[in-house]
């Protein structure tokens, strides 16, 4: 019975906040004397491209799943948390850089990195489908290589942008100082 409590007034909070969004976006359009429907198309537009690449990401691992003949979630649930978890955070650090830099975003950048194993999985696990259940590679194997190559990229990004900071501002990581020029 809680449950559905807090599902309400979650559901019910969401849309108040929205259309307190609209409405400013709305007061906003009516200054500018623009329109209200190109408006809120470019919106949506917006945040599908900003979407797209966390949609292909948990629809791809659903996919996988689905196809897997040995149930990767249920078989192998941490590993592929923390992989989708890795994936997801180099999307978000990703976006975030993007947004602080003014850079494209979406699919038109790395973004799709964290994106490149998922089509090797899958055709994995067709294969599986295609050879009496019996997949190419070792579905434990793909699973350990997806956790593995989103830990990897998602280092490599983190510190890729920690040398690039520190080095334009010039400091130390981790220290209060000045590098002597």
């Amino acid at each position: 019975m809680i449950e559905k409590k807090v599902i309400l007034v979650t559901f019910f909070k969401v849309v108040a906040h929205q259309k307190c969004s609209v409405y400013n976006v709305y007061k906003v359009v009516q200054t500018r004397k623009g329109s209200m429907l190109l408006t809120l198309a470019m919106i949506f537009c917006f945040i599908l491209q900003q979407l797209y690449p966390f949609v292909v990401l948990v629809r791809g691992v659903f996919a996988w799943d689905h196809l897997s003949p040995s149930d990767i979630i249920g078989s192998y649930p941490h590993l592929v948390i923390t992989g989708t978890g890795l994936a997801f955070g180099f999307l978000v650090g990703r976006m975030i850089l993007a947004h602080l830099c003014d850079e494209p975003k979406g699919l038109k950048t790395g973004m799709c990195m964290s994106l490149l194993f998922l089509p090797l999985a899958i055709a994995n696990a067709l294969t599986a489908r295609l050879n009496d259940g019996v997949p190419l590679v070792d579905e434990s194997l793909v699973v350990l290589g997806y956790c593995l190559f989103t830990g990897a990229l998602y280092l490599h990004f983190a510190t890729s942008v920690i040398h690039e900071i520190t080095t334009a501002l010039g400091i130390y990581c981790f220290r209060i100082t000045r590098k002597e020029a």
